[in-house]
């Protein structure tokens, strides 16, 4: 089953290399004027992207601080842990330090972590490898000219012995320095051939060569640095990662320094942020655990969540559009436009009209049967207004039946309800970042693993973890179990006509269902420092 849902979502995870482009790092007017916005769902906070799913019409309540933060800042600030957030906060309040001072110095923190990790691990050329060569070279050369010193030394230190035995005797100094002499000539000339072997089989001062390197590579990568194409986490140069010699954010993230928001407040969290970029040509990567952590070092938020039993907070993620490797959302969108148009004109030199009421389905078939599940989303959603209302509900009505299609394919017989809500959350979790981000997505997925997760406790049968979705998917599931929802029900509210209600099954008003019409009470979920509450 798992291929052929694959194929429907087409590629929704990126490829771990890239091309890279020039980075247009936050500079400018709009840094100097101390302006502030997420250039897209996917750089705002949790509480900001549950607030544009709802689409003004409930209210989301996070601190100042947390409300403000949008773009790299509020992923930074939700990454770290409670502590840090909290003295954070406390900057706010007391005056000490603006919301905007704050975001300009949690942004250098961003740069620098993500630089750091990308010096660190960018791929090599051939000058990398060459010097990493010359440097094994050197160490492996300063190796035996301390394997050779030793012996020297130990040799030394024999005759020293022997000439200190003789001397305990007679105690004749002119004797024990007679005895040492040739000792020491040998061990001067030994030295001294020592140190030219390692010069010349190293090419030059190991040190000097290790520090050469160092240098080399950390210019080289600053320059590459510098010329990424960052996507999304440059959130079209507002709010997003910064010029790393910017001299604003440097003050800022000094300012905080300087307040007591020192490195064990910040340095997990900060690295589970570097760590869960996706960096051109390197992809994601993970935080090290393996090397020892100083004392008193607060656990990053992530950390705290799984302490706490608890889903993990909102990772760094690329939309889809910027994402290396996947072609960009409008793009998508026009070429579903161009596909449906020619297969209209199709038709007519044919001389077909086309039937959307026809129960066969085959016009249908042949307008949407070839798209993925990413063009069928374009279609479906019509953000931008490109498709008809019959394309809509058209596509809406494709992705329900894939959809069940899955979740057939796990309780065939009908016999296993739990096992096929499973096999939707499963199904929906492939998704691609556009999908995911929509209401009709939450809301499916809510609805899906309430009902999996109910029918599994009513069996008394191990529950499988399923994560969260979203913060708006993890509201609705909280109001559903506030209710104490029918899995019917909830399943009718929802499924449209392929799960026995009316309609599509896609839903884009939270308000025009019957489960949320008149009920959604304050509900708590986890994101960008600490509770949120949703109330209509």
């Amino acid at each position: 089953m798992s291929t052929s849902i694959n194929a429907l979502f087409s590629a929704t995870t990126a490829s771990s290399t890239a091309t890279a482009t020039k980075w247009k790092p936050a500079v400018g007017a709009a840094e100097a004027e101390g302006t502030w916005k997420a250039a897209s769902d996917a750089g705002s906070s949790a509480g900001s992207a549950a607030l544009a799913a709802l689409k003004g019409e409930d209210s989301v309540e996070l601190s100042g601080l947390a409300k403000s933060l949008t773009g790299v800042a509020g992923k930074v600030f939700a990454s770290i842990g409670s502590k840090g957030r909290a003295m954070l906060e406390d900057f706010v309040k007391s005056g000490k330090m603006t919301e905007k001072d704050v975001a300009l110095g949690l942004r250098q923190m961003a740069t620098n972590a993500v630089k750091d990790r990308f010096i660190k691990e960018r791929p090599e050329d051939e000058e990398d490898k060459a010097w990493a060569e010359k440097v094994g070279v050197a160490e492996k050369a300063f190796k035996t000219k301390t394997e050779r010193m030793d012996k020297a030394m130990s040799a030394l230190n024999e005759a020293r012995a022997a000439a200190y035995d003789a001397f305990g005797k007679d105690e004749d100094t002119e004797a024990f320095q007679a005895a040492m002499a040739p000792a020491n000539a040998l061990f001067r000339a030994e030295s001294a051939d020592i140190q030219r072997e390692m010069i010349e089989t190293a090419g030059g001062d190991p040190n000097k060569i290790k520090v050469s390197a160092f240098k080399y590579s950390l210019t080289k990568g600053e320059d590459a640095f510098e010329k990424l194409d960052f996507g999304a986490e440059a959130e079209g140069g507002e709010g997003g990662l910064l010029s790393p010699d910017n001299e604003k954010g440097k003050a800022a993230a000094k300012l905080m320094y300087d307040l007591g928001f020192e490195g064990k407040l910040w340095a997990n969290g900060l690295a589970q942020y570097a760590a869960d970029v996706d960096i051109p040509g390197i992809g994601r990567g993970e935080v090290d655990n393996s090397l020892p952590r100083g004392k008193g070092y607060e656990p990053s938020a992530k950390e705290e969540a799984e302490a706490a039993g608890l889903p993990p907070p909102p990772t760094t993620v690329l939309t889809t559009s910027q994402t290396p490797g996947l072609q960009g959302f409008a793009k998508v969108i026009q070429d579903a436009r161009d596909s449906l148009d020619a297969t209209y004109t199709a038709m007519a030199k044919e001389g077909k009209g086309v039937n959307y009421s026809d129960p066969t389905g085959k016009d249908v078939e042949r307008l949407f049967g070839g798209f993925d599940r990413r063009s069928l989303h374009a279609i479906a959603s019509n953000k931008d207004g490109t498709f008809s209302k019959n394309e809509q509900e058209a596509a809406q009505s494709v992705m329900a039946r894939q959809q069940k299609q899955a979740m057939d394919a796990a309780d065939p017989l009908g016999t296993d309800k739990a096992a096929a809500y499973r096999a939707g959350v499963k199904f929906l979790d492939e998704a691609s970042q556009e999908e995911k981000e929509s209401v009709n997505w939450s809301v499916q997925r809510a609805a899906l693993q309430y009902s999996y997760e109910k029918t599994m406790k009513e069996t008394g049968a191990p529950m499988e973890r399923l994560g969260n979705g979203s913060a708006l998917a993890s509201v609705l599931k909280d109001a559903l179990e506030a209710q104490d929802a029918k899995t019917a029900d909830v399943m009718k509210s929802v499924g449209g006509k392929v799960m026995g209600g009316e309609g599509t099954g896609y839903v884009s008003d939270l308000k025009s269902l019957s489960l949320f019409r008149d009920f959604l009470p304050n509900l708590s979920v986890r994101g960008a420092g600490g509770p949120m509450s949703v109330t209509v």
